[in-house]
């Protein structure tokens, strides 16, 4: 006789399954973003216990949002398929109870405004991820004491080579958009984006300003209006750039049509704006902005990006970089 089908089971499987995929997935598009959130907890937990997370796991902090990104995938799948039921129970029930806890205390403290569980796609406040997170709580903890329960929904001899050939997939896919750009841009100053536009922030979206950035001391610096072509050159710190990025934008650099006007924002001191690109012979004026700001702008250390009329048409980590022959017209 047929055994009846626990369609709570069914429903808690094919619900968690889901929800960890698209949340591990979004976090692997922007996994820059995700490691700048696990900073943020970092900083938080230090100043409520006195402890330096922000020392002892700051460093590591793009390697843990990796790691996490990919478990959490990875365990999704698992479970979608049917595979290691009583690893997969174990790590789902530890991860939801850790969440838990993290959005508790954000809630409860009001540390952190949004917890970085979907990045830049959906936002939720301290309070309402704190409920997801009991919501899933349930259905997880359901999935844990029917484990022995879990049938696998793919042939038994495809379960191991499915399971671990998606892991790696997803695994390649987080290295990739590290070192390139988000597959998917959520961001603020997306291309298409008017970039006259994304300086106002808009409370509802938490869109940062990027405060009249071609506004310093230096006349040279300035650009009176957003006309044209403009390369805009972004660097976290002129200080941090390897000899490999420096060159990437002197090949840009080179060749650049006459039309196109360049500036360049980092978040570097203003003697060091001004010393640098001398020592370096790029002959481009750097104008100060936030790291915040930065970060929003471009999810790398270092890259550029390219405008018409103030549009963003195109952007580039360092490793993408083209010549600047490819923007002649």
């Amino acid at each position: 006789m047929r055994a009846k089908t626990d369609w709570l089971l069914t429903f808690s499987r094919l619900f968690v399954g889901v929800l960890f995929t698209i949340s591990g997935l979004i976090k692997v598009n922007d996994i820059r973003g995700f490691a700048y959130k696990l900073e943020e907890y970092f900083e938080v937990f230090y100043k409520h216990s006195g402890i330096p997370f922000h020392e002892i796991f700051g460093p590591w902090s793009v390697a843990l949002a990796g790691g996490i990104a990919v478990f959490e995938t990875a365990l999704a799948l698992f479970l979608l398929i049917g595979y290691a039921r009583h690893f997969t129970a174990w790590s789902l029930l530890l991860m939801i109870v850790f969440f838990t806890f993290l959005t508790g205390y954000s809630a409860i403290t009001k540390a952190v405004s949004d917890c970085g569980c979907f990045g830049d796609v959906i936002k939720f406040t301290p309070w309402q991820s704190f409920a997801k997170d009991v919501v899933l709580l349930f259905f997880i903890g359901y999935i844990f004491l029917k484990r022995e329960e879990l049938r696998l929904w793919v042939p038994r001899k495809a379960a191991a080579p499915l399971a671990w050939g998606l892991a790696a997939v997803i695994t390649g896919m987080t290295i990739y958009f590290y070192l390139y750009l988000p597959a998917i841009d959520f961001l603020p100053y997306h291309v298409g984006q008017n970039l006259k536009a994304a300086t106002t922030p808009d409370p509802r979206t938490h869109t940062i300003a990027i405060t009249d950035y071609v506004s310093t001391q230096s006349s040279e610096c300035q650009i009176d209006e957003m006309s044209g072509r403009t390369l805009m050159l972004v660097a976290m710190r002129l200080e941090d750039l390897t000899e490999a990025q420096i060159e990437r934008w002197k090949r840009l650099l080179d060749g650049l049509p006459s039309d196109v006007k360049v500036v360049g924002v980092t978040s570097s001191s203003p003697e060091l704006r001004q010393r640098w690109p001398k020592e370096k012979g790029i002959s481009v004026c750097f104008a100060p902005q936030d790291q915040t700001v930065l970060k929003a702008i471009l999810r790398s250390s270092a890259g550029a990006l390219y405008l018409e009329d103030g549009i963003i048409r195109q952007k580039w980590s360092w490793r993408q970089l083209p010549e600047g022959k490819a923007l002649r017209k």
